[in-house]
């Protein structure tokens, strides 16, 4: 959490602060020396249909699942960053952000640019001598105010915000934590957890009850290969939840972040660093998502959340960064099968070490 400090003129000379994403400056690409699937990238996205509209043929959607590999570099931007709010001044550490995705075949997929912000500090200025007689203060101020408050603290550390080609623009706010060993993934039944799935809650995940979770780390149940549910059911929650459970790269079509898991099972993991951010951050400003127009009308960004985790590696007695992430952004389009709008998750999962 960010603390309130006292300004000093002293602080304009300080070098930036970047936190925790100091360790992020370089050129990252995908870790594959064996030729290993859970090294690649994946994505998976759900679309509406060619021929589909909200009006008349509403509901029917495009599923979309395949491995990318990524070059994603960041830049430190030099000197700190100086956000001026009276009596509460914020000194930033930018780091630049650059990604460009590919398939395995090397055709593009994704890009984007955008800045990362280190927010950890946040310094009192009350008015001077100087301040006063130069910004005609008087009468309402004299020096010393605003060195007793109120005073802002922020809620959060981190932030991002960044810019694609299909016309969306994000602004994310989260927190940092330094753990020790591995990043915590679950297991068997746990896996089938809602928030994480490619499964639609409108459509789709509806049909699997609470009570009877899938076990992600088993094989997919039977009626998975049943061939005759799209003719029988072809608009049933059971027919749209087939095609992602009898995806060639299930399990990671269903819940792509146990790649990330599944990355690390032969890796000793000295400690990491763990950022959540999402655009819907509670106790402090909140971020959100800007479409572009056609995008605003046919299939919305509503929502993102992203997770990071800067780990620590010890391969072959030395130390080595090795960067995963999770994001997840939410669409909204048409209509599910209870005629209610749909909430489409399309996740990007990678795991990353520095380019030599």
């Amino acid at each position: 959490m960010s603390k309130q400090k006292e300004y000093s003129p002293a602080v304009l000379k300080l070098p930036a602060d970047y936190g925790v994403l100091k360790q992020l400056e370089g050129t990252w690409v995908n870790h594959n020396p064996d030729n290993n699937t859970t090294s690649w990238g994946l994505h998976t996205t759900c679309m509406p249909s060619p021929g589909t509209n909200s009006e008349t043929i509403p509901g029917k959607y495009h599923f979309l699942c395949e491995d990318y590999t990524e070059e994603l570099t960041f830049t430190l931007v030099k000197g700190s960053v100086r956000n001026r709010g009276g009596a509460n001044e914020q000194f930033a550490g930018a780091v630049e952000y650059k990604t460009a995705i590919n398939d395995l075949n090397g055709n593009p997929l994704h890009a984007e640019n955008g800045m990362y912000l280190w927010l950890s500090d946040i310094y009192n200025h009350p008015a001077s001598v100087e301040s006063v007689k130069t910004d005609i203060g008087q009468p309402e101020l004299k020096p010393g105010d605003g060195a007793n408050g109120p005073n802002f603290v922020s809620s959060y550390s981190v932030s991002r915000s960044g810019t694609i080609p299909h016309g969306s623009t994000i602004l994310l706010f989260g927190k940092d934590e330094e753990k020790e060993g591995k990043p915590v993934f679950p297991s068997g039944t746990n896996t089938w957890e809602p928030g994480f799935l490619a499964i639609s809650q409108s459509m789709g995940g509806a049909d699997i009850p609470p009570d009877a979770p899938i076990n992600l780390d088993k094989p997919a149940p039977a009626w998975v290969h049943d061939t005759s549910i799209p003719i029988k059911q072809p608009s049933s929650n059971k027919a749209y939840t087939q095609r992602i459970l009898a995806h060639n790269l299930y399990p990671y079509s269903v819940r792509p972040d146990l790649r990330l898991r599944d990355a690390l099972k032969n890796q000793e993991v000295k400690k990491h660093v763990f950022i959540e951010m999402n655009t819907t951050e509670t106790g402090g400003p909140q971020g959100g998502v800007l479409n572009n127009p056609f995008v605003s009308r046919f299939a919305p960004v509503q929502e993102m959340k992203m997770r990071m985790w800067i780990e620590t590696i010890v391969e072959n007695g030395e130390e080595i960064l090795q960067l995963q992430y999770e994001q997840i952004m939410f669409f909204q389009f048409q209509f599910g099968t209870d005629g209610g709008a749909t909430r489409w998750p399309h996740i990007q999962i990678n795991t990353l070490r520095k380019k030599k």
